[in-house]
């Protein structure tokens, strides 16, 4: 079996060891050492809720609070680190620590799955992964139980605040709150900023981490004090790019929701304007995949929900614990449109040009994304005539870009419908092309055949 295993495409193995993670989690939260007396969740629920979490979404059909012990949260916790970092790099991790080596075709497995291109230091970076992480949930840790502690006291306190800080961290979304998600911390700053703060970090990537960290090192073992400017142009062209992109768009969407919600006696016009500003601030991260909510999306414009699907569309930068299209996708697409109005063939940025094979990667993701969407929102629409088009929408994509927010539809649909929302899920966590490419069996080799050129009117 081994054997057989390891002689499966990357595709195969990075779809199959989400598959596995996701059926050992769902007959461990059908166990009844996992449920409550009066939890109401079938298997069916337990396998939505084991995909919604090991595809770090937060989208449920019973809620982790009404459904699941301790001991089934426990098991919930750790299907979100699992999904959050992924079970090819946990084990190549393992092996490595333990002095161990693994084979080209599972290295290049886990470098497909955490979004990097070499294997250079590549035990070091296994490494840093998990330390990093566990140094950015155990300070969310210690930083939420200063508010959930004397709340719930200290056993129920910590618990939670560990929850939060490893659901935050893997952009996961779920907490053992109930249905209303954070919405009765709206106007707390502590529970915000470290919420959001989380979800950045694990959002951003791990390779824009160790840039970072290198930077500030190198800043400060020179004892040199550069300016901002400085410091920003020595990092990477990637980390630059990943975290321009992220900074535009908090701060865009921050004012597009701020404006637009301003009056609205539903959502946050009865606040004060800087619980506006926090509240608009958490709503515009928490879009970026992560799934935590303050507010009830139901009460919000339409206008608002249309902008949320183009961040959610969006999502966090690569190899990070977020989903969707990623923001330096999104960038290579947006400066290929720029360019090309300016007459431009190549895609430059900061005195780069980006290589044509990337560009039309760039394009190759966001058409099998689209597409993707496209084909699961038509389904869910057709299935559920009944519901507003962009309540059908803000959920499909909530679902395909692994963001986990809801205007309270996905447990009120069918069987047949939460069906096609899990699939959203595993495709938006592996890759709508990593599904595909594992589904396909390739028995021989494709030549790529260049014949001559032919003309066809575009436009």
């Amino acid at each position: 079996m081994l054997k057989k295993f390891s002689s499966w495409s990357v595709s195969q193995k990075i779809a199959t060891s989400f598959a596995f993670v996701i059926f050992t989690g769902s007959i461990l939260l059908t166990l009844p050492i996992s449920q409550l007396p009066t939890s109401n969740a079938t298997y069916f629920d337990n396998l939505f809720t084991a995909i919604s979490m090991v595809c770090v979404t937060g989208l449920f059909t019973e809620s982790v609070h009404d459904s699941y012990t301790i001991f089934g949260q426990v098991v919930g916790m750790a299907l979100m680190q699992i999904g959050g970092l992924g079970l090819m790099t946990l084990i190549a991790s393992v092996i490595t620590r333990l002095k161990g080596r693994i084979g080209l075709r599972n290295r290049l497995a886990v470098q497909e799955g955490i979004n990097r291109g070499d294997a250079r230091g590549f035990r070091e970076y296994l490494s840093d992964i998990l330390k990093y992480t566990a140094v950015f949930e155990g300070l969310g840790f210690i930083l939420l139980s200063f508010r959930f502690v004397p709340d719930m006291g200290w056993g129920m306190g910590l618990f939670t605040s560990l929850f939060l800080a490893i659901s935050a961290f893997c952009n996961a979304g779920f907490d053992p709150m109930g249905n209303v998600s954070l919405v009765d911390y709206v106007h707390d700053p502590l529970v915000n900023y470290v919420i959001t703060s989380l979800i950045i970090l694990g959002g951003i990537g791990f390779s824009v981490w160790f840039d970072v960290s290198k930077s500030v090192k190198c800043y400060f073992a020179k004892k040199c004090r550069p300016s901002l400017k400085v410091f920003f142009r020595g990092l990477s062209l990637h980390s630059r790019l990943a975290v321009s992109v992220s900074l535009v768009l908090i701060l865009v969407g921050l004012v597009f929701f701020v404006a637009v919600e301003y009056n609205n006696p539903n959502s946050i016009g009865t606040f004060t304007f800087q619980q506006k500003l926090m509240a608009g601030y958490f709503q515009t991260v928490t879009m970026r995949t992560a799934g935590f909510a303050t507010i009830d999306y139901t009460t919000v414009y339409p206008f608002t929900l249309f902008w949320f699907v183009l961040t959610m569309f969006v999502g966090g930068s690569p190899g990070g614990t977020a989903g969707g299209l990623k923001t330096t996708t999104f960038a290579i697409i947006f400066l290929t449109l720029y360019n090309e109005l300016r007459g431009q063939s190549n895609v430059n940025i900061a005195n780069h040009t980006i290589s044509r094979p990337q560009v039309r990667q760039a394009f190759v993701i966001f058409m099998a994304l689209m597409g993707t969407l496209i084909l699961g929102t038509s389904v869910l629409s057709i299935l559920n005539p009944e519901v507003d088009f962009i309540y059908i929408l803000f959920e499909a994509v909530s679902a395909i870009a692994t963001v986990g927010v809801s205007a309270n539809l996905t447990p009120t649909l069918g069987e047949l419908s939460q069906a096609v929302i899990m699939v959203l899920m595993f495709a938006g966590r592996i890759g709508p092309i990593t599904m595909l490419d594992s589904l396909v069996r390739r028995t021989q080799k494709v030549q790529d055949v260049e014949f001559s050129k032919g003309t066809i009117l575009i436009g």
